[in-house]
């Protein structure tokens, strides 16, 4: 029996072995081996081992992961399908059974799939381990009928199994509409899913090749959760791993990629057009592997993004555009969990038309990369919202939105510049972290950048830091980045022509960007001032925030200066957010 071994690369000081642990074993997925050691290039190189029969290396060092995938052709067995039968050419593994046009493999082996079907399957038997599974210019399609229906590639209760898709090849995997029983209750054979990795199973999709997935069912991949039934005395933990091929997928009803447990994508390009979330894990899902490249994932249309109840993006290039949230950290199911996104590196580019950016039921952290997220929502949704805070701590960001402003509360530690919608931002007041509106942090009403405009960051000498395109209307931006200084004056522009300027600092307050409803507090004056108190409504009541008027004032219902004020999160008494640089003018 052969080992599977990965390889990663990492420069010197940036040892990152406690990540590949959490890939591979975080989750007890694996009984596996790891070693670390420095190279005399001063890199370093961790290997994983794991009981498979290929051989694999990943491999980086700031450029682009080499993925290999060595297995013995001469050994191998290949099956082809055509639309009435498979065929077999054997090598040295004959543990299967044939069935029409229905493949099963039993044993562990290395088996080549070639040819194409119209109506067929390929099922790995429950238990089995040690497969390789090599996609060879395969077009394969499960048909079916209302009560037969199943998936093309079935990957059965605690299995351990490499797909790899063989570099220079052209892959399609396809199910039909009668693959989904919540839909066609009597079909007892639908997997709901193009690949269907069941519980306990071990999956690693690599390769270099190309594979299309289309999902008419339900999901495009699906993997599952802990297998207690298998071998109740060893529970077995589930993984998907991507890392290499270039993977197209197009779903009609439900998620792309679905995982119950751990989900890695750590290289290759992943191109999906998903009904409902693109890239979904219940619980860990880490993107790309620090200090490489990463994958290439381009979402060109979802409801929601990116969601895992612990998201970790370590590098990649990935661009994302929803309907809903862009990367979002929950799950309904899970309770007294500690919800993260972190993000340390790669290249984020996101667009969401109706929902959040980047939501956070916990806690939201940037140590790196570079992030732009941009939200259409007018309403209370926010490009950044995390209930458990956010901390910038490194990298690049740009968030912007339609809506004013950012859920919960922020923690910079690097500059940061923010503008606000109506009247500007300010009035950091009282109780409600950023209060009444105030045009000190900017002179802008309304609408302050529109969409299709070219939006440049620039400093006093006008050197461009950063420009991008809006891909829809902003009254809210913020920008934070390493490579700005805290107490120097920067200016967005928006088509060559300043919209605000202002200096940057570091921030942390405790309320929130409150945006346009503002706190229980102090209203901030027309200035930026110190506010004051605001005059509550003859019964005592103040009722919700409304959106702020000119000069930075609160326009209540009736427009004459009652109510108008929600709730907020505790600031200082002065009206000053907590903790909020002095002099800094946020633009």
């Amino acid at each position: 029996m052969m080992n599977r071994t990965i390889n990663r690369k990492i420069a010197a000081g940036l040892v990152t072995a406690s990540l590949v642990m959490t890939m591979l074993t975080a989750s007890a997925c694996t009984a596996a081996s790891v070693d670390t050691a420095t190279n005399t290039d001063g890199t370093v190189t961790t290997t994983v081992t794991t009981t498979q029969n290929t051989e694999i290396s990943v491999s980086g060092n700031g450029a682009t992961i080499e993925v290999t995938a060595d297995y013995d052709e001469e050994a191998a067995t290949v099956f082809t399908f055509t639309d009435s039968a498979v065929t077999a050419e054997d090598g040295e593994y004959t543990g299967y059974k044939i069935e029409g046009t229905d493949l099963t493999i039993k044993e562990a082996g290395v088996y080549v799939l070639t040819g194409s079907c119209a109506d067929g399957s390929v099922t790995v038997k429950k238990g089995t381990t040690d497969v390789t599974l090599v996609l060879d210019g395969l077009t394969l399609t499960n048909a079916g009928d209302a009560t037969t229906a199943t998936a093309p590639l079935s990957i059965n209760k605690s299995t351990g199994v490499t797909v790899i898709v063989k570099a220079g090849t052209v892959n399609t995997l396809t199910d039909s509409v009668y693959n989904n029983d919540d839909t066609y209750t009597e079909n007892t054979e639908a997997e709901n899913a193009v690949i269907k990795c069941k519980d306990g199973s071990q999956v690693v999709i690599t390769g270099s090749g190309t594979l299309t997935v289309v999902s008419n069912g339900k999901n495009g991949i699906k993997s599952g959760t802990t297998d207690t039934e298998t071998d109740a005395a060893n529970p077995r933990d589930a993984f998907l791993t991507i890392a290499g091929p270039t993977i197209y997928i197009t779903t009609t009803v439900n998620d792309a990629i679905n995982a119950e447990q751990e989900l890695n994508i750590l290289s290759g390009s992943l191109t999906i057009d998903a009904a409902d979330d693109a890239i979904h894990s219940d619980l860990l899902l880490n993107i790309g592997v620090e200090n490489t490249a990463g994958p290439t994932i381009d979402i060109v249309s979802s409801v929601e993004g990116i969601e895992g109840a612990t998201v970790n993006i370590y590098s990649g290039d990935i661009s994302i555009l929803s309907s809903d949230d862009l990367i979002n950290a929950a799950n309904s199911d899970l309770s007294n969990y500690s919800f993260a996104i972190n993000i340390y590196g790669g290249t984020i580019f996101a667009y969401s038309t109706a929902g959040d950016g980047i939501d956070s039921n916990g806690t939201l952290t940037v140590y790196g990369g570079t992030v732009e997220i941009w939200t259409a929502n007018t309403a209370d949704n926010s490009p950044l919202d995390a209930d458990g805070g956010i901390q910038l701590r490194g990298g690049t960001v740009l968030a912007a939105g339609g809506s004013s402003g950012m859920g919960e509360r922020l923690s910079a530690t690097q500059a940061t510049i923010t503008t606000g919608s109506t009247g500007g931002m300010g009035g950091f007041g009282g109780k409600g972290g950023f209060g009444g509106m105030s045009g000190a942090f900017g002179q802008q009403t309304g609408q302050t950048i529109a969409k299709g405009a070219s939006v440049t960051v620039t400093d006093a000498s006008g050197k461009v830091l950063y420009e991008t395109t809006a891909p829809c209307n902003a009254s809210y931006i913020l920008f934070s980045s390493a490579g700005m200084t805290s107490g120097e004056t920067y200016t967005i522009n928006a088509n060559g022509t300043a919209v605000t300027n202002g200096t940057a600092s570091e921030q942390s307050q405790s309320g929130g960007f409150g945006g346009p409803t503002g706190g229980w507090g102090q209203q901030g004056g027309p200035n930026g001032e110190s506010g004051q108190m605001p005059t509550p409504p003859s019964d005592g009541t103040f009722t919700p925030g409304q959106q702020g008027g000119p000069n930075g004032q609160m326009t209540p219902p009736d427009g004459n200066g009652q109510g108008g004020f929600r709730p907020g999160r505790p600031g200082s008494s002065n009206g000053n957010a907590d903790s909020v640089h002095p002099n800094s003018q946020s633009i």
